[in-house]
């Protein structure tokens, strides 16, 4: 693969991938058509649900009340038309997740840790953000161009001793570079997933409230069950500031329905000691302590 061939190939996905993110209205860099994101999703998706323990069915009402919170506010994203799908997953790690095309999971050890209807709709608008505003075809979009920028640098140094320095450098920046799209990517889900709550009658105030629960759970518990969901989701003070100031906005007239979430939750709650028990053996397993 020659150094032409290379350019001219980065110059036809730029001149062809221009686009317009369907959520902020910002022009970006666009080359993953809608239909190959809803592909990726669906090909993705039960395989890793799969991987992260399967879905728990134990309570399907569970799964059902979960749907329709998260229907309700991808009803009024900017991208309604993905095909949405809603799951709770038999996993103690308090984490949740989306795929490109609207696939979404909730781990039901996150369950535990909200309080009301508000704090879930604060998880799944965010989720909701990260497909309608293509935060997962933008990563892939990002690799392939990092690794087209690897391959043009691997041709253009081969032979010189400045190769392997070249290849180090362009790999460190093109870590920092998701590293940083990916603060930026949740500062939006936040701010967006804030709006789909206003316009689905929710209250606000309830990402604040979940912003600061992940503040307090991150204060000297970075290890364990926690550390997937505060590497995926980095909790700060700033963002808790940044969804006051955004529920300020948007005022705090919505509901918060914590009657029903807590019924719906009461028997997965009841639970919790089981699954702490065997996480807890499970782990002595895993270190051959099995008696």
């Amino acid at each position: 693969m020659t150094p032409e061939f290379l350019i001219l190939l980065c110059s036809a996905l730029f001149l062809g991938g221009c686009g317009v993110n369907p959520v902020t209205g910002s022009s970006e860099m666009s080359f993953v058509s809608e239909a190959e994101e809803i592909r990726i999703g669906q090909a993705q998706y039960a395989p890793s649900q799969q991987s992260e323990g399967g879905v728990y069915t134990l309570h399907p009402e569970l799964g059902t009340y979960v749907s329709r919170v998260g229907t309700s506010l991808a009803r009024v994203s900017e991208r309604p038309h993905l095909p949405y799908e809603f799951v709770v997953l038999n996993n103690s790690t308090p984490n949740a997740w989306a795929l490109p095309g609207g696939k979404i999971a909730v781990n039901r050890g996150l369950l535990y840790e909200l309080e009301d209807e508000s704090q879930l709709a604060a998880v799944l608008g965010h989720e909701i953000v990260h497909a309608a505003a293509r935060h997962g075809a933008k990563q892939q979009e990002k690799g392939t161009l990092l690794n087209i920028g690897l391959a043009v640098i691997g041709v253009a140094t081969a032979g010189s001793g400045m190769q392997d320095l070249a290849m180090q450098g362009a790999q460190i920046g093109g870590a920092l570079v998701q590293t940083r799209y990916g603060r930026e990517a949740e500062l939006e889900s936040d701010r967006y997933g804030m709006q789909y709550m206003a316009r689905a009658g929710y209250d606000p105030q309830g990402a604040v409230a979940l912003q600061q629960r992940f503040v307090q759970l991150s204060e000297g518990r970075q290890s364990g069950g926690f550390a997937a969901l505060f590497a995926s989701h980095p909790p700060s003070q700033d963002r808790v500031d940044a969804n006051r100031r955004t529920a300020a906005k948007l005022g705090a007239n919505g509901r918060n329905v914590r009657d029903e979430f807590q019924r719906i939750t009461a028997r997965l709650r009841a639970e919790r000691p089981a699954y702490q028990a065997y996480d807890k053996g499970a782990q002595a397993m895993g270190k051959g302590q099995y008696r």
